[in-house]
């Protein structure tokens, strides 16, 4: 009322209604009044958008609070600009701004040489004066808001649907849809080019809010992320294109059936929905579609419901909402029945309702030729944005796909309430200073006088950032009070109040203002007329559809459903690999979400592919081979394995909403040192994880650090590392040598065969992973075979020479326990040898799944080269493989050394005999006793000597 009294006011005085709104002076798009006169309008203005998001290049980092937006207060008039802008979308003038204050609750008044216009634009920076170029578009790195009414909003919203408005005028050189309130600024236009405004600026905000982070980032920034620039400028597209759309046949679409699509992403999984609506003259018909995605299979829709008006039944599980009717509360479905129709309307009804029940809706359709058009476009929707993933970004339409715009009004008001049975408490309302305790009486809503502060306030929230206030005064005020700046509750605008009986109840009607619902991101309800009703004992709350309100809603025709899915095709989404965007050491968890959406896939995390990772080895090889290792554990427990050794902490793990794996390294644990493991795409095949990783870590210095970086990480199976044996030499128990000799040059040939590597890095032997903790005695390691569980060997870090000392134990036969120097070569390869020279021995990793390693090895011992049958040269000898795990030393064991039987005591004489010598033997090679020829496989021979 404000609003029209002010237009009328300027009317008035201009003798001209139509110059209400008008141009200032050498407006080049609306003409101007005839006589010029002094032109001054009072704006007040509000700024609420996201505090970590700047308008200058300063950079701010933390963890984003839970508000959405902060109302911002104590800006100056520096921070305020206002100009007009052109035909071509250029800035053509800078009003002048001849008054500014700040009012007590946040909200800054200024007057301005301009009407209210919508090429008239409010630019506001944070910490500067808006900078601009006259010929220019508009700056991207400012917060605007057109001057549609005197009451104006900044917003994020209004930014991102100016922004994608203006862009438009730049590339078409003309307004579109907005020009005939450009041109004629009279009230009637400029309350539909408000209309039309939020309704853009809302679905951006449902599209992008909650998957673009806000705090860190620049204005110029936001614009630039993948996301918007697409949502934007197809959205903006899709809205030109149905507001000039043609009136159709909606009964010739009906009998033909339209579709309407669905994509989503959610910790249940990711898929895709598709309904088919119809209706054959007899019989409403909606057949329901629905692709989930699962491992690597690409998009192919299944039907998995359909709902046929004269013979599908439904039970109470079924009710979504409930309406009031003559009967009283009735439960309604998702599906719609046609009572009705001709060429030019259908009366369509709730599936739970019938014609009697006079709750009908009125459906009209537009329709629009997609031929040639882009279809990331017109799938810009909150419903559909996702589905523009596996869609190449120039595929268009084909001839035959057409659009359709649907409008719908309710015949009568129809009052909606949530689906509030079972003792149900979602639109249950209750005092903000005691959220927990129901309002059980109407007259418990309202109070007398207002509250001076919000500390005794009784009111309640409509939304996160809102608080109503019901006055039972002369006036039937109700107050709206607004979470400023994120922690100062003030009130915002008024409204009021009236109760209406309507089939035998007492409702409490009210309508939000349009600012409110401006400001406030998080206003769930659908449209802005609430009320209150006592049911079931307590104070509940719904909306209001109003007698012949119209909404809206798109589809598309079968020919342009058919060719969205012979384009729609997961080969269209990024290869597997490596995405850096958004990696920094200055990072915050919105700088994360913007990483995360800008290299996402369809592989993100959820219930299902997290409960496929439960006790897997989750394994990730660092630059310098160094191996990490995670095994999440059903009681949301993770264990940790650096180089194959497991610390002993407890650690816990949760998926968070936003499909993050979270993995707390502390406990109990805190938010400042955790990491956040996103998944970017996938390759099943090699089972390879490509994951964006948010990292803070407190060290006790300073503030926590935190990075944002990629990573590779593999994923295995308990049982699934195999050692790689191919060449094997093979051994013989007869020779005791290999059966095959290799050489070292076949060895190191075949070793580089079998590596196995991913993102180039392959894990090895490095001093670190052996040593423990050097210097530090009681720690030292071991290596043990699988293939052959009496050998060990003890590595220590006392160091001489160029090697380090250790020992090789093996408990067959009559045991070995000899002293070995070991060294890491450059390759990677542990080198060993016995000190004696009897033997050498290298091992190569050649595959690790975390706790275990794949190794490929070269033995050669010096006896082979005596050996005349055998006649090895230094550089040949056995090449093996097995699997190797590293141990505490102190777990093993020390082998047992069966010692040789002492030698017989000689004969001595009788007394007075004279000893005779034995005949001389034939000399022969001394034999080795059975078990004492390392790996011959024989038993101890010296157990079988007295």
């Amino acid at each position: 009322m404000r609003n029209y009294l002010s237009l009328l006011l300027c009317a008035v005085a201009l003798g001209l209604l139509q110059a209400c709104g008008g141009g200032g002076p050498e407006d080049p798009v609306a003409a101007a009044p005839a006589a010029q006169v002094p032109i001054s309008t009072r704006f007040n203005v509000s700024v609420d958008v996201p505090t970590g998001v700047n308008t200058a290049y300063q950079s701010t980092t933390g963890i984003i609070n839970s508000a959405y937006a902060d109302a911002l207060i104590n800006l100056s008039e520096n921070n305020f600009v206002i100009v007009l802008i052109d035909a071509e979308g250029k800035i053509y003038r800078q009003a002048d701004i001849t008054h500014w204050e700040e009012d007590p609750v946040g909200t800054y008044i200024i007057d301005a040489d301009t009407l209210t216009r919508f090429n008239a634009v409010v630019l506001v920076s944070r910490f500067n004066t808006p900078n601009f170029t006259l010929g220019e578009a508009l700056p991207d790195n400012v917060f605007v808001a057109p001057l549609l009414s005197t009451d104006v909003a900044v917003t994020l919203s209004s930014t991102l649907a100016y922004f994608s408005v203006a862009q438009k005028v730049v590339n078409d050189e003309d307004w579109g849809m907005f020009s005939e309130v450009v041109s004629k600024p009279g009230f009637i236009e400029l309350r539909t080019a408000t209309e039309i405004f939020d309704e853009i600026g809302a679905e951006l905000n449902n599209i992008l809010v909650s998957q673009i982070g806000l705090r860190g980032i620049t204005v110029e920034e936001m614009m630039s992320l993948t996301l918007v620039k697409a949502m934007t400028s197809g959205l903006i597209e899709r809205k030109y294109t149905e507001r000039t759309s043609e009136i159709s046949d909606v009964e010739a679409i009906l009998t033909e059936g339209f579709w309407q699509l669905k994509s989503q992403a959610s910790n249940d999984g990711n898929n895709i929905n598709a309904d088919h609506t119809s209706y054959d003259g007899q019989e409403s018909i909606t057949a329901q579609y629905k692709w989930d995605r699962n491992d690597d299979a690409d998009i192919a829709l299944n039907e998995y419901f359909t709902y046929f008006s004269g013979t599908t039944a439904f039970s109470d599980n079924d009710i979504t909402e409930q309406i009031l009717t003559t009967e009283g509360w009735v439960g309604l479905y998702d599906y719609l029945q046609v009572l009705f129709i001709t060429p030019r309307t259908a009366i369509l009804t709730n599936a739970a309702l019938n014609n009697d029940d006079d709750k009908g809706l009125t459906l009209e359709a537009n329709a629009y030729s997609l031929t040639d058009k882009k279809m990331y476009d017109y799938l810009a929707t909150e419903e559909n944005h996702r589905l523009t993933k596996y869609i190449k970004e120039d595929g268009v339409f084909e001839e035959g796909a057409y659009g359709f715009y649907f409008t719908w009004k309710p015949q009568t008001d129809q009052h909606l309430l949530c689906n509030n049975r079972n003792d149900v408490a979602d639109c249950r309302i209750a005092p903000v200073i005691a959220p927990l305790l129901y309002y059980t009486d109407l007259d418990d809503i309202f109070t007398n006088e207002p509250s001076e502060t919000f500390l005794n306030v009784n009111g309640f929230k409509i939304s996160d950032n809102v608080v109503a206030e019901f006055i039972s005064n002369d006036f039937n005020t109700v107050f709206y009070w607004y979470n400023v700046a994120g922690d100062n509750w003030q009130v915002q605008a008024e409204g009021t109040w009236g109760s209406v009986n309507t089939f035998g109840k007492e409702l409490i009607r009210f309508e939000v203002p349009n600012l409110i619902t401006q400001l406030d991101a998080s206003y769930d309800f659908n449209t802005r007329q609430l009320f209150l009703v006592n049911d079931k004992n307590y104070i509940n709350i719904g909306e209001t559809l109003l007698d012949g309100e119209k909404s809206h809603f798109s589809g598309f025709n079968v020919a342009a459903k058919e060719q969205i899915f012979a384009l729609a095709s997961r080969s269209n989404l990024p290869a597997f690999g490596f995405c850096n965007y958004g990696n920094t050491s200055n990072a915050n968890e919105d700088k994360y979400l913007n990483a995360v959406t800008e290299c996402g896939g369809d592989d993100r995390f959820n219930t299902q592919t997290i409960s496929e990772l439960i006790d897997q080895h989750i394994v990730q090889i660092t630059p310098d081979g160094k191996i990490n290792t995670i095994i999440l554990k059903e009681s949301n427990n993770w264990e940790y394995y650096k180089n194959s050794v497991k610390e002993d902490i407890t650690r816990t793990w949760s998926l968070t909403d936003d499909g993050y794996l979270r993995l707390d390294w502390v406990s109990p644990a805190n938010d400042e040192n955790f990491d956040y493991w996103a998944r970017t795409s996938r390759d099943l095949n090699d089972k390879l994880h490509m994951i964006k990783t948010y990292s803070i870590n407190d060290d006790g210095v300073g503030s926590p650090s935190e990075t944002i970086y990629s990573k590779i990480i593999k994923e295995y199976a308990p049982d699934q590392l195999l050692a790689c044996d191919t060449n094997d030499s093979g051994w013989s128990f007869d020779t005791i040598a290999p059966i095959t000799k290799q050489s070292l040059t076949q060895y190191i040939t075949q070793t580089a065969a079998c590596l196995v590597s991913w993102d180039q890095r392959t894990t090895r032997f490095t001093e670190n992973m052996l040593l423990n903790d050097a210097g530090v005695t009681g720690d030292d390691l071991a290596l043990t075979f699988a293939g052959d569980t009496s050998r060990y060997l003890k590595l220590t870090d006392n160091f001489e020479g160029d090697y380090f000392k250790g020992s090789y134990g093996d408990t067959d036969g009559c045991g070995f326990n000899f002293e070995i120097r070991w060294r890491i070569e450059e390759d990677g390869t542990l080198y060993y040898q016995a000190l004696d020279g009897s033997m050498n021995e290298r091992i190569k990793i050649t595959e690790s799944d975390g706790l275990r390693f794949a190794i490929k090895a070269f033995n050669h011992q010096t006896r082979w080269q005596s050996d005349e049958a055998l006649m090895y040269t230094t550089q040949e000898g056995e090449m093996w493989s097995d699997i190797m795990t590293l141990v505490r030393a102190d777990d093993i064991p020390e082998a047992v050394i069966i010692p040789p039987p002492p030698p017989p005591e000689p004969e001595v004489p009788a007394e007075g005999e004279t000893p005779v010598d034995p005949p001389a033997e034939p000399e022969v090679p001394p034999v080795p006793a059975k078990g004492t020829i390392l790996n011959d496989g024989q038993t101890c021979e010296y157990l079988n000597q007295a």
